[in-house]
């Protein structure tokens, strides 16, 4: 099989709170259609506003590429709860990222009613406005009814990732990790929630790969792979890090971006330390999502 499309990706509709991104809207669909992908997921660092820009654009994509499929999703800072500026512990506290996609129309209404929530709760901290949502909220409103969103487990700055990097030293967190994804799980609905994997030379994003794979036949939860796309091309890399240096904050590090950007199948694969086998299962995954939305 082949790669059928990234679900995590960025625009400049992510540039609202801080600089993230060089790649705009109807470069990232016409790129993706052209590489021969079948779908495509927008999702902004809490932002929603692209989506009515990204569905025009795709209308026009669709003309051309009518197997191309767009789907409106954001990317959350999934916090405990009561976060807030107050409270807010150096040593414990994360804003961990995680991937909401919309189903249909209840799902995207449940995806703004989350955004608006942690638009409302936001607060300004260490040079940017942050934008938590307590896991309240998804219990709130996907678990009233669920069926609605996909959710997914995003990059190394989302919580599974880094509980599974931290079990390294601490074994007695790999119980807290299943009992975790079994709650994502049972929140979303089976078949709703998806183990996030991402290409990399790293180290670090090899292992957590290694061990969502391990996690996903143990427990019986789909993964797929993901890009994160903030530039477009590889030959991009340069622009985007100067870009991001052009203006402080509280961000990762050059290496975090090393392989974030539009892939084909080739050089998607030529990262992925995974079996024939498990590569089409994650594909085919993908389709699924596609199929759902």
């Amino acid at each position: 099989m082949d790669y059928p499309g990234g679900l995590h990706n960025h625009t400049e509709y992510s540039n609202l709170r801080l600089r993230d991104c060089i790649i705009k809207t109807e470069d990232l669909l016409w790129y993706a259609a052209e590489l021969g992908h079948e779908v495509i997921a927008i999702t902004e660092h809490e932002a929603i506003c692209n989506h009515v820009k990204a569905e025009k654009e795709n209308k026009k994509v669709k003309e051309q590429y009518p197997n191309f499929k767009m789907i409106r999703g954001n990317e959350i800072y999934l916090c405990r709860n009561g976060l807030n500026a107050n409270n807010f512990n150096r040593e414990y506290d994360r804003y961990y990222h995680f991937i909401l996609l919309a189903k249909d129309a209840i799902g995207h209404q449940q995806i703004r009613e989350i955004s608006t929530r942690a638009w409302h709760r936001s607060y300004l901290a260490r040079g940017m406005r942050r934008v938590p949502t307590y896991y309240q909220d998804l219990f709130d409103i996907i678990g009233a009814q669920p069926g609605h969103v996909i959710g997914s487990t995003a990059c190394l700055g989302g919580a599974l990732a880094t509980q599974i990097l931290r079990a390294r030293k601490d074994s007695s967190l790999n119980e807290k990790i299943k009992i975790w994804i079994n709650q994502m799980d049972n929140l979303f609905g089976h078949g709703n929630f998806f183990l996030e994997l991402q290409p990399s030379d790293g180290k670090e994003q090899i292992y957590v790969n290694s061990k969502l794979v391990e996690l996903s036949k143990e427990l019986d939860i789909p993964y797929i792979i993901t890009t994160d796309a903030h530039y477009l091309k590889k030959e991009d890399r340069s622009i985007h890090k100067a870009y991001l240096n052009a203006q402080d904050g509280d961000r990762e590090v050059d290496d975090f971006y090393a392989t974030t950007y539009v892939m084909d199948t080739e050089e998607l694969e030529s990262y992925m330390k995974l079996t024939r086998e498990e590569l089409d299962y994650a594909y085919q995954n993908i389709l699924n999502i596609k199929d759902m939305c």
